[in-house]
């Protein structure tokens, strides 16, 4: 009889600890404002890319909007600035940068994505700036100022089951 609970218990606890994955969060859509603000920070890394001196203290602007809570503001700075070192006189297209704005539109609007969807949009950050000419080693520091951002925006608290 023990031996027939025992196995029976196998199960059920092995399906417990599966569920215990950390659920995704909510992932913004934009509406035609938002998208026109995406545009307008695709513009910024335009203007980034071809060494507007204005341009990266622009894209640092438009990244205040998502915020009212100044002591993230710093946070915001220095993912622009990281972002605009790396994307300063780069190729970037059209395409590239409105890709990359609306990461970083994600980055600093999100606020209830989960750990791995964090990482997912880490590492779409770093596909989008090594395809714009960006060398590979250099776009880590960029990518741990994604997950800084998020880690001081979100409001998504964490589960005791995503502690294991």
């Amino acid at each position: 009889m023990r031996l027939a609970v025992r196995y029976a218990l196998i199960p059920v606890v092995a399906l417990s600890f599966a569920a215990c994955r950390q659920a995704d969060g909510a992932v913004p859509t934009p509406n035609a404002a938002t998208q026109n603000e995406i545009d307008d920070l695709g513009r910024d890394l335009l203007s980034v890319a071809g060494r507007d001196a204005q341009a990266p203290k622009d894209l640092a602007d438009d990244l205040h909007k998502y915020t009212e809570t100044a002591s993230i503001h710093p946070a915001f700075d220095e993912l622009a600035r990281r972002t605009s070192s790396l994307v300063a006189g780069t190729k970037l297209s059209e395409q590239a940068a409105q890709q990359l704005a609306h990461d970083l539109w994600l980055a600093v609007s999100a606020r209830e994505m989960s750990e791995r969807q964090v990482e997912a949009l880490q590492m779409d950050f770093q596909m989008v700036l090594v395809s714009a000419g960006v060398p590979e080693a250099s776009v880590q520091p960029v990518a741990q100022q994604v997950q800084e951002v998020q880690r001081l925006v979100t409001t998504r608290p964490r589960r005791w089951y995503e502690f294991f």
